[in-house]
């Protein structure tokens, strides 16, 4: 996809540390988990000053380095009337997996994505316990950056997997659709031998199967833009896909509604996924 952006790793490294900063202004409240005020917003998830003070962050230092809109999940979002115009933006979730956050299992992440024209072409997911994070420049490769340092990462293929003798790796929520989870694991069993479910939390399941570490991961419920972009463009850079269950990638900002269909990450992107996921479509109503 053509884009006039400015797309290189130095973009990429600078978005990092927005990230790395966004987690350490997470961290204060992670450690006084138990005392925190939790709100509650309109779709009935949680909220904490955590996320505000991550989201602050993010509003302010972002257009710093490319001067566009802001859409997050923490902010009011603007009517589709005004979206509708935007070329470029910034597309960012200040903490994603704030269930996780709360329950202090450390699958919280930082989501940033840059979207053009419907794409995600760069994404940052950082975790800010681990201080691990993912990176990814649709066209220009995909990195995991640790101690300061950035290391490319690929996708498995099914070919590698089968060599390697390892089970197929499906990752799932470790929240939400479990039991379908478990059946699509056990239906996938039938066909490949021995089928792996790893529950994980927030858009760490992405990244898993970015770095080589799961197979497949299949998302049974609902979720919004800023969940999904960062993660995509991160699979998409490193040689997989995020697609709907008609195998089209996900587009973003191209409907009034900001939530996403029902969707797969797949690792990879020449096996002929079509011929066995169909098989257990049930799963994802």
């Amino acid at each position: 996809m053509k884009t006039s952006l400015p797309l290189d790793v130095s973009l990429l490294e600078q978005v990092i540390s927005l990230a790395v900063l966004a987690g350490e202004a997470i961290m204060p409240f992670y450690r006084k988990v138990g005392e925190l005020s939790v709100d509650t917003k309109a779709d009935c998830s949680p909220v904490t000053e955590a996320d505000r003070a991550a989201d602050r962050l993010l509003q302010r230092q972002l257009p710093l380095l490319l001067d566009l809109p802001v859409l997050s999940e923490e902010t009011e979002v603007p009517s589709y009337k005004q979206r509708a115009s935007w070329t470029d933006y910034w597309l960012v979730d200040p903490l994603d997996g704030t269930r996780e956050f709360l329950s202090g299992s450390g699958e919280f992440t930082v989501n940033i994505a840059l979207i053009s024209h419907g794409c995600p072409v760069l994404g940052v997911v950082y975790v800010p316990v681990s201080g691990v994070g993912y990176g990814g420049l649709v066209g220009g490769g995909a990195f995991r950056y640790e101690s300061g340092s950035l290391c490319s990462i690929n996708v498995r293929t099914m070919v590698e997997r089968k060599d390697n003798g390892e089970p197929l790796t499906l990752v799932a929520s470790r929240r939400h659709g479990g039991e379908r989870a478990s059946l699509l694991g056990e239906a996938l069993s039938v066909h490949f031998g021995r089928a792996e479910v790893k529950p994980v939390g927030s858009s760490l399941k992405h990244c898993l199967v970015a770095e080589g570490k799961a197979d497949l991961c299949a998302h049974f419920w609902p979720t919004s833009e800023w969940d999904t972009a960062a993660g995509q463009a991160i699979v998409e850079a490193a040689g997989g896909l995020l697609v709907d269950t008609t195998f089209q990638p996900l587009r973003y900002n191209s409907k009034p509604s900001l939530l996403n269909p029902s969707f797969y990450v797949i690792a990879d992107r020449d096996f002929d996924w079509r011929r066995w996921l169909p098989l257990t479509g049930e799963f994802l109503e």
